[in-house]
């Protein structure tokens, strides 16, 4: 299966605020079950230029593209020192991204095409972050890694009725009682990263009387590690972390019970002792930012502290927008929370918000899909007429059957950039980067398309080019940095 492409989005589509351009020696196909598929992808050691490309509409205009990165008072400096001692190959220069988001995130398209550029530059630290086997969740679909589960493993995932607390750093927590249940994690070695491991970090829940897991790199022996609290740990359940070393390479870790009692498992991380770039892609399907910020940072907090981020990454935004009852008061207030929780955990990362894209509803919703001579009948009886046929020599549609951005969307990307001013951390304007309002219909109907019929999520195009938007700024921020560095030498 093929991964990405050297162009970022095609340069005819209207609006757009900038094209990146990703110019690639050669490129190749790589297979593998975690790999995405739809877009060649660089061969390793191919160089990666990123190149700006101003959009029709802004060229012609002549006037600059928007400010998308908002950097107050450098807040981006931790993210930049760590590349430049990654860069440098410094020992133990690790580059830490962590991003919660939705399902945004949770695809692992955004995430994984940061992941592979800035490791391509700055090296490969390990695949990061994954959650136990494969869970039972919502479009649990995650590249550059291989991942799976037998026997009966059950899940709880925040946001979803009937789990509980704790849900952890990745919002999902992972337990079995037999021992035929079997979760395993591993490398992809044809895949364009997460190609070795030298490093398994095992996140659990250690509680009284908490069973045994048992471990087993490859086809070795198994190895037993008990989950029950320590006598120096006290009698109140914590996050704890089992370390297994094994040499540099392609490696598969399998977990499961030894039958006593229940384990619960977090994830695993998978990291190289190498300078580099690790991005943890932490999200989850239909979340919405209020989620993160009321699961129990008695876990999540030691859990992120653990990772020690160079860059913690919020995105969020989009499912807020089908809230009805969304206060942005109260949004404002727990954002603002939030970012204190994360700044006490991990005092020593930076923080960027990610600004939602471009998303559109229609008035009349699901009404202009019928035939227009259909009439349909109401739950009560009358007939519904259905939306007016479209007239004129175009046969555009009607107002209420356009696809338009819809003004809460606005109104939460205002409250976002309000909560990022106020707190003085990073924020990156999505929305505005990829062209402003109104779009996205023209992404659905692009050759090849950049977006779903959902008028929502993007395929892998869509969010390549959207995360080498973020990219381009982050690499423009970076090297402004470096120069202001270099003269602060002198």
């Amino acid at each position: 299966m093929n991964r990405r492409h050297p162009a970022a989005a095609p340069a005819a589509l209207p609006g757009l605020a900038a094209a990146v351009t990703i110019a690639v020696a050669a490129t190749t196909g790589a297979a593998g079950s975690g790999c995405a598929d739809g877009v060649p992808t660089p061969r390793a050691g191919a160089p990666v230029v990123i190149v700006d490309q101003p959009s029709p509409v802004v060229a012609a205009a002549g006037v600059a593209p928007p400010v998308t990165l908002e950097d107050p008072a450098g807040a981006l400096a931790p993210l930049y020192r760590a590349l430049g001692a990654a860069e440098r190959g410094d020992d133990g220069a690790r580059v830490a991204i962590v991003q919660f988001g939705d399902s945004h995130t949770a695809g692992d398209r955004l995430t994984g095409e940061l992941r592979a550029v800035l490791q391509q530059r700055f090296g490969d630290a390990g695949r990061g972050f994954l959650l136990t086997g494969r869970p039972k969740i919502r479009h649990y679909d995650i590249v550059d890694a291989r991942y799976g589960t037998d026997g009966a493993w059950t899940s709880d995932q925040g946001g979803r009725h009937g789990t509980e607390e704790p849900y952890g750093l990745g919002g999902v927590r992972s337990y079995a009682k037999k021992k035929s249940a079997v979760a395993w994690v591993g490398t992809c070695a044809d895949c364009p990263t997460g190609q070795a491991v030298s490093r398994f970090e095992i996140f659990l829940w250690r509680q009284p009387g908490g069973g045994t897991l048992e471990a087993r790199v490859d086809d070795g022996p198994w190895t037993r590690i008990s989950t029950a609290l320590a006598g120096d740990q006290g009698d109140v359940a914590i996050p704890d972390y089992e370390v297994i070393e094994v040499p540099d390479g392609d490696h598969r870790l399998s977990l499961r019970p030894r039958g006593d009692k229940e384990v619960d498992v977090f994830g695993v991380a998978l990291e190289r002792a190498r300078p580099g770039v690790v991005v943890d892609g932490l999200g989850i399907v239909g979340l919405q930012m209020s989620h993160l910020w009321r699961w129990d940072w008695t876990v999540i907090g030691p859990q992120l502290a653990h990772r020690a981020p160079a860059l913690v990454v919020l995105q969020y935004g989009t499912n807020e927008v089908d809230d009805s009852d969304l206060d942005l008061d109260t949004f404002v207030a727990r954002y603002t929370e939030l970012i204190g929780r994360i700044r006490s955990a991990a005092p020593d990362a930076a923080i960027l918000m990610l600004g939602p894209p471009d998303m559109a509803t229609r008035l009349l919703g699901r009404r202009c899909d019928k035939p227009a001579k259909k009439q349909t009948k109401s739950r009560h009886g009358r007939r519904k007429a259905p939306p007016p046929a479209p007239v004129g020599p175009a046969a555009e549609p009607p107002e209420g059957c356009r696809w338009k951005t819809p003004t809460q969307l606005l109104d939460i990307i205002d409250a976002e950039r309000r909560v990022a001013r106020a707190t003085g951390v990073a924020f990156f304007d999505s929305f505005a980067a990829m062209g402003g309002a109104d779009l996205i219909d023209g992404w659905v109907h692009a050759e090849p398309a950049l977006a779903y019929k959902d008028h929502v999520h993007f395929t892998t195009r869509g969010y390549t080019w959207w995360a080498d938007l973020l990219l381009e700024d982050l690499m423009r921020g970076y090297a402004a940095w470096q120069k202001e560095s270099a003269a602060a030498r002198r």
